[in-house]
This record gives C-alpha cells, structure tokens and sequence, in this order.
C-alpha cells in the first residue's frame, strides 16, 4: 500500500527543498525523493486521517546510516513509542531498501522516522510503504 491511498500526508519535516518535496516520501515511484539538508538528524512526520494497522514497512533511502522509527495512536502526535531503529550499509549512492516485519501489528495515527546519521552531508527518503488496513473500517489497502 502506498502512503497517499491511506489518506496521509507529511505533516512536519525538519528540512524542505522545493525541488525535493517532502511530499515526494509520499509517491511510490522511487525515482522522486525528499533531500534533507546536510545537518543531522532530520526527521519527518506522517499523520494519518484515519488511524491504520501495520506490521510490514518498506523503507527506501539513498545515504542514510542510521533511523529510528517511531509510531503513536495517539489523537496528537505525542508519546511516541518506538518501533524500528536500523543502521544500513553505506551503498554508494544507491537505493538502499530496507524491508522490516513488526512481531505485532500495530494501530498508527502518527508515524515520525528520525534520520540520526548519513554517509554524505545530503540523504534522501525515496518511499516509504507497508502493508496496513484502516484499523476502523477493516478495509484492506
């Protein structure tokens, strides 16, 4: 499931370029991305219309070295707990794909990933999916 198709959108990020959107992390196509700035860490925040449940996320990112992920069901973003903290291999400049299956499904207003550490000054977030359902209505995505 794509991002968009759940109602979701980037609700915060800690750096913009208006040539690489943080809107992009949104878009399935690998080829757009989201740039941070060369300081770090970076964070960005999805917030989700209506609450979904997820155990499988794709993460697709070119020079990040280290994240943290963290998720809340919370009505505000806060008390967030985490979910996924990873160190990636240096790449090269090339996608790195990192697939993570939670041992529980899990029921997500907010999603905040926490970019602490990258192998260049600029990393960037290619997508983000995962297999999720709107934890209200059943219905699968």
């Amino acid at each position: 499931m794509t991002l968009t198709e759940s109602n979701a959108f980037v609700s915060m990020t800690s750096s913009a370029d208006q040539d690489y959107p943080p809107s992009n992390i949104l878009d399935p196509n690998d080829k757009v991305f989201w740039m941070t700035t060369g300081l770090y860490p970076q964070e960005f925040i999805i917030t989700f219309k209506e609450p979904i449940e997820f155990r499988q996320i794709r993460f697709v990112t070119t020079n990040v070295k280290r994240f943290v992920m963290f998720t809340t069901s919370n009505q505000e973003p806060k008390n967030f707990e985490t979910i996924l903290e990873k160190t990636l291999s240096n790449n090269e400049n090339n996608l790195q794909v990192t697939d993570f299956t939670l041992d529980r499904s899990i029921d997500v207003r907010y999603l905040k990933c926490v970019i602490l550490a990258a192998y260049d000054s600029f990393s960037s977030v290619h997508s983000l999916k995962f297999d999720a359902e709107n934890s209200r209505t059943g219905k699968k995505y």
